[in-house]
């Protein structure tokens, strides 16, 4: 009897090694952005990506006029309120099929295909052949991204200006857990409103490029979980059913003993 206990208490010291072992991950796999960045010149870092206005999009337009009391329906900072919790829909106007949005005084404006910039100084100039010095300003209020997977909080994230970066989405997210794949992230972009996946590996400094490096309205980010998450949801049961036999074994050791 004495020798079933020893060999029960070294095959239980085995599983318990061969767990541990499988669930340590190398050091190599844990570090953001290891090695050298990919060299790119301020030019094409800057023109790479600007968001642009397409269809669909919901914009809120603000003009601020001195003469205030001639346009009232146009918007002022002391209209504003501290907290608005309407949608967007209710914030802003929606740009039609045609690439253009209607606005108090001037009627409608083609904005499609333009930056917001752009879109700032269009309306400016209409607004000029009514109003001395306008100030334009227009926002997009669509812009999100959808981060999935082993995360600490997934979800779907709005983004208050004008550009969003991959490793922000991630932090907005809570950051990657520790059965999330840091070598193999999926961005699932629609161009043209065809998916298509571009992999990043984000321990690799590398790896990140201006394609993957600025996410765009929409982009989908998501981080597959690691093999040992499989094994780590049954590993509960492993170590209860083992607690048990153990437990027994200790038992029947005293009895016979």
């Amino acid at each position: 009897m004495a020798r079933t206990f020893l060999s029960s208490k070294y095959f239980f010291r085995f599983l318990f090694f061969l767990l541990f072992a499988s669930s340590c991950t190398p050091q190599k796999e844990l570090v953001y952005f290891q090695g050298n960045f990919n060299a790119v010149n301020d030019s094409a870092a800057c023109g790479y990506f600007k968001l642009k206005i397409i269809p669909g999009d919901i914009l809120l337009v603000n003009i601020f006029t001195i003469n205030q009391e001639a346009f009232p329906y146009f918007n002022s900072v002391s209209d504003k309120s501290v907290s608005d919790t309407r949608s967007p829909y209710e914030k802003g106007s929606v740009v039609n099929d045609s690439g253009t949005i209607e606005l108090p005084l001037i009627g409608k404006v083609i904005v499609k295909n333009m930056t917001m910039s752009e879109a700032s100084n269009a309306i400016k100039e209409r607004l000029l052949k009514f109003i001395d010095d306008p100030i334009v300003t227009v926002k997009k209020l669509n812009f999100k991204v959808t981060v999935l997977g082993e995360v600490t909080r997934p979800g779907t994230y709005s983004i208050f200006n004008e550009s969003a970066t991959l490793p922000e989405a991630l932090g907005l997210a809570g950051d990657i857990t520790m059965f999330g794949n840091k070598t193999m992230l999926k961005i699932i972009r629609s161009d043209n409103k065809t998916p298509r996946v571009i992999f990043v590996d984000i321990t690799n400094a590398a790896s990140l490029t201006m394609e993957n490096y600025f996410l765009h309205p929409d982009d989908i980010v998501y981080v597959e979980p690691v093999k040992r998450r499989a094994l780590y949801n049954v590993t509960p049961a492993i170590l209860l059913f083992s607690s048990l036999i153990t437990t027994s074994v200790l038992i029947l050791g005293l009895v016979f003993k």
